[in-house]
Formats: C-alpha cells, structure tokens, sequence
C-alpha cells in the first residue's frame, strides 16, 4: 500500500503549486501516522497565520516552538529568521555577544541579502529535528517528520540550497552541514518526496516538471502523487445520461422540497464536468507520472476542520 510505504520513512517532505492544499495532506498525513502509533511531528514553514495545522485540528495556534498539538502529534511553524537567529546563539553561547551579533545592522544585512541562507538554515534544522533523541535510551523523539514545503516555485529552490551550499563551500561547517542535509534528502529509506496537485492544469504541469526537475537536478526521486480535491463521480452512467437528456430537453419543473428543477440540473451538470476533468488529470497523471498516487476527494467545508481531517485520513489509511 501507498501509505505504508511513506510511512517507513522518517521524512516525508510534500511539495506542489500554492493552493493545492498541501497542509491539509500534510494535517491528514499526520493524523494517519499518529493513529497508527508513531510520535509525529509537522513542520510548517514561515507561515503567516501561526500554522494551518494547528487550525485544521481546531488547535491553538502554534509558532516557533514545537508544540504538541495532539496527543502524539507535534507542530512547529519555523521563520527562517528566527532559526538563523536561534543558529548564532548556540554558536556564540556568551548572552551578551550574541545579542551584540543580532542587534547589529550588518547581521541584518547579511541575513537578507546572502542567497540562499535562509533555506539552508530552514533545512538544517528539519535535519536536527529529525535527528534529535531523547530519554537515557536516546530513542528518536519523532518517529516521523512531516515537512510542508514551500510552493513548487520557490520549494524547488528550497531543496536545491543543500546542494548548490554544498558545492560552492566544500570545507568548513557550512558546507558540511549542507552534505549532510542532501544526503538525507537524497535517502530513500529515510526520506520521501510527495507531489500534492490538484486536477486543474497548472497544478498537474508544476508537478510533473517539478518531479522531473527534482530527480535530475538535486537528484531525489518522488515517491508518491496526492491528487487533492477531486470530484468524484455521484451518478450511475445511467443517471448521468438522464440529466444530460433532461437539460437538452430544457426540462421544467419543481423537486420534492420546491427545489427548482432546473437549478438542480445546473448544479448536476456541473458536477459531471468537474468529475470528468478529474478523470482526464487523473489519466493524464498516470501517463506523464508513473508513481504511486492517491486520490482524495474535495472538501466542500467552508471552515475546514477536524471532521475534514478525519475523512481524509481515512481516505490516505485505505490508500
């Protein structure tokens, strides 16, 4: 099965186009692995509404402090500044220096104007979170790490700083600490790579090249397809060619209720066209992308939460 395979990682990093819900996925995901008894955390990045998790979950909002959301599901919301900042603190240890540091304009400067810095140090520090032990037995305290990565615009970059870091510093601890985060990127036993796309053109072209692009530039190979807010198919072939009939006919009429005939075949019909556009995605997907995928259906809540993420949970468990 799909999840069972994502499941065995100890990374699972989901990228797609901005708006495909990839929090949700990832919220759903989490929930899945939870479920199942492993510790989980969610790593969301510089988002601007203190976690879309946390909200989906109906939880209070959570910030740079990993914080368990759940019983056995954790959330942290990293500003890259903020771990650039928590970085020259550990490195500086003396209080009174590293505060010297962070107050100084040229910090600032620095931090804004160096390309690449903050992803590197966004990226460093899901490696020690994945990394980080706990307890006289140092078991992990994660068993599994949940990255929702930026958008595929500015997340292709995001995952190409470890390699581009690692090659123009190739002594010193900046570029040893870049190889260390592309191999585990490029680990396929402890790492996997999911596309989540919606059925809607940009979004499936963005991912296909993504995964194309990701495989021969930085040399990680997706794992899985997440195909997010599906129609799917309400009517028996039979039904559906009676709608058609009746809206050529230009039917007429009032339902049980005084629902307007018409209305309700409006409202049919559109519901075969966005169906029949999943099916042509799906297919299109399957052909151009020859990786495991699962399909969940579109969340017609208006203020998605925990229900939302129950379903869907369900929907990746059977997967």
């Amino acid at each position: 099965m799909v999840i069972d395979d994502l499941l065995q990682r100890r990374l699972v990093v989901l990228s797609g186009k901005g708006g495909v819900g990839k929090s949700l996925v990832g919220t759903a995901l989490a929930r899945v692995a939870r479920d199942r008894g492993k510790r989980v955390l969610l790593i969301e990045v510089d988002t601007p509404r203190d976690s879309e998790a946390a909200r989906y979950l109906g939880a209070p909002p959570v910030g740079p402090e990993v914080t368990e959301v759940e019983s056995g599901l954790w959330a942290v919301n990293l500003d890259p500044r903020g771990v650039m900042d928590e970085y020259v603190r550990e490195t500086v240890k003396v209080d009174f220096l590293a505060r010297k540091i962070l107050e100084n304009p040229v910090y600032h400067r620095f931090f804004a104007a160096a390309p690449g810095l903050p992803e590197l140090m966004v990226m460093g520090k899901v490696m020690m979170l994945e990394q980080e032990k706990e307890g006289w037995g140092r078991r992990p305290r994660f068993d599994l790490v949940i990255l929702d990565a930026p958008a595929t615009g500015h997340g292709l970059a995001f995952l190409k700083v470890p390699l581009a870091a690692s090659q123009a510093v190739p002594v010193g601890p900046v570029g040893a600490n870049a190889r260390r985060i592309l191999h585990l990127l490029r680990d396929a036993h402890r790492t996997a790579l999911v596309l989540v796309a919606i059925p809607e053109e940009m979004a499936v072209v963005e991912a296909a090249e993504f995964e194309r692009l990701a495989r021969e530039e930085i040399g990680v190979e997706a794992r899985a397809l997440v195909l997010n807010a599906c129609h799917e198919r309400r009517f028996a072939p039979a039904e559906e060619a009676q709608v058609l009939r009746l809206i050529a006919d230009d039917a007429d009429g009032r339902l049980p209720g005084g629902v307007p005939l018409r209305g309700a075949l409006q409202a049919a019909r559109r519901q075969l066209r966005r169906a029949k556009l999943t099916r042509y995605y799906q297919n299109w997907l399957r052909k151009r992308l020859p990786l495991p995928s699962i399909s969940l259906p579109y969340v017609f809540d208006e203020d998605i939460g925990p229900a939302a993420v129950d379903a869907l949970a369900a929907r990746l468990a059977a997967a």
